[in-house]
Formats: structure tokens, C-alpha cells, sequence
């Protein structure tokens, strides 16, 4: 070696012993010898599997706190959902409550005019008496070639002609009145009894009545069952009273509704 060479360093190999104690009762040992790479390769790979479980604890317990936060604005969630579902049962037992009241009360209006288009149509035929108070009555035939009403009997019933007609002998102050609702049609003089007034009932029945006194209501007005068309006088008794049903003549008599 010369007298300026510089002597040469030696790398010392670092090694590690790792020694691993046995709890068994011959205390035997056993050691785990590991160079300067392997330890500082197996330091590291504890430090990353370290830092990775730092890292999922610290994910967990962000992911449990967002869990418990989402589960709270659930649980408010739901809680307000349950009272909007309690408002609207209540809201709709009171709507089903509203609409059966409504119902019943459109079924009460519809028996309601029901019973007044019943009863209306049972005022427009003309089934009254059209007197107050009594009278006596005889069926005769009207034929409209004669100048008088024939008045039916036993002994000429087969041979009279003519359309059917009632006549009335009224006392003197009552009143003639409609046998049922309707229009006065036409309000005109008549040779037989003196005046005429016809009432169309608006369902194929129309009504004539014929008396000498002057009548008390004008054509195109509308008449209810019972208002008065003529009042009886002492020189105006009788009452020719006859019924049309669709444009034919019919006996008064089977439609009069006689009280007594």
C-alpha cells in the first residue's frame, strides 16, 4: 500500500434480530434475522397498513356520522310526512263527511221534485169537482146540430148521439172552479149555456166549461186547480161541464173524483 493511497471504509451490513418468546412453560425462544432492506421494507408496509387503518377508521366514523345525520333528517322526514297524512285523513273523513251531507241533500232535492212534478202532474188533470159546495148532476149528450144538450136517460141512451157532456145544477152563489192546472186556451160566448172558457192541462186533457154568468178570467192566463171561473147566479145554475183527452171527447165521469 503506498504512502498516499487512503484507506478503504467497509460498509457494515446492518442486520436485525428479532427474537419471538413462547409462553410455554419451556421458555423457548425463536429469533427472526432480518437484513437492513427487510426491516425498513417491513417498517414501511406497517406504516401504510397503519395509515390505512387510521384512514377506513376515520372513513367509517365520517360515513357512521353522515349515516346518523341522514337517519335524523329521515326520521324528521317521516315524522312530518305522518302528520301531513294525519291532516289529510282528517281532511278527508271531513270532505266524505261533506259529501255524503251533500248527497243526502241532493237526494232529498230530487224525491223533493220528484214529489212536485208528481204532484204537479197530478194537478194538471182535470179530475176535480169543478164546484164548491154540491150540485146535482145528469150525464147528457151534446150534438152539435141540436140547439139544446140531451139529457141521457134509461129509455133514450141507445138512440142519442152526440158528444158526452155532464151538467150540473149548482145553488146560487158557488162558484164553477178548474178541475186542474193549466191555460185558458179560449174564453168565448156559447149558444146553449151562454159563455164558454176551455183550459188545455198541458198533458192531452183539456177541460170546457160552460155557463150563462160572465166569466172572471182571460185567455192566455195560467189557472190552478180550484181558481174560480164562474160564480153561480139565480139565473145561471147550470154548468155544462165536459173533458177532452188527445182531441177526443170522454165521459166526465170517469175522471170527476167525487167527494161524499
Amino acid at each position: 500500500m503506498s504512502a498516499n493511497s487512503k484507506p478503504r471504509k467497509h460498509r457494515h451490513k446492518r442486520h436485525y434480530t428479532f427474537m419471538i418468546i413462547s409462553g410455554d412453560s419451556d421458555g423457548s425462544t425463536r429469533s427472526l434475522h432480518l437484513n437492513h432492506f427487510k426491516t425498513q421494507l417491513m417498517a414501511y408496509t406497517l406504516f401504510i397498513i397503519g395509515v390505512a387503518i387510521v384512514c377506513y377508521m376515520i372513513y367509517s366514523a365520517m360515513t357512521i356520522s353522515s349515516l346518523r345525520r341522514l337517519q335524523a333528517e329521515q326520521k324528521v322526514q317521516i315524522e312530518k310526512l305522518q302528520q301531513e297524512n294525519t291532516n289529510l285523513e282528517a281532511a278527508n273523513s271531513q270532505l266524505q263527511t261533506e259529501t255524503l251531507q251533500l248527497s243526502a241533500a241532493i237526494n232529498k232535492r230530487l224525491e223533493d221534485e220528484q214529489l212536485s212534478a208528481e204532484e204537479a202532474e197530478g194537478l194538471a188533470i182535470p179530475s176535480g169537482f169543478p164546484l164548491t159546495g154540491t150540485a146535482s148532476m145528469v150525464p147528457a149528450a151534446d150534438d152539435l146540430t141540436a140547439t139544446e144538450v140531451t139529457e141521457i136517460t134509461d129509455e133514450n141512451k141507445d138512440e142519442v148521439s152526440g158528444n158526452p157532456i155532464v151538467v150540473f145544477t149548482a145553488a146560487d152563489g158557488s162558484s164553477i172552479i178548474a178541475s186542474g192546472t193549466g191555460t185558458i186556451t179560449s174564453v168565448t160566448t156559447d149558444t146553449k149555456f151562454g159563455n164558454s172558457v176551455t183550459i188545455d192541462h198541458g198533458n192531452g186533457y183539456i177541460s170546457i166549461y160552460r155557463n150563462g154568468s160572465d166569466p172572471l178570467v182571460s185567455e192566455g192566463a195560467t189557472i190552478d186547480k180550484g181558481d174560480i171561473i164562474f160564480v153561480v147566479t139565480k139565473d145561471n145554475l147550470k154548468l155544462g161541464y165536459q173533458i177532452m183527452q188527445d182531441d177526443k171527447f170522454i165521459n166526465p165521469e170517469d175522471l170527476i173524483e167525487i167527494d161524499g
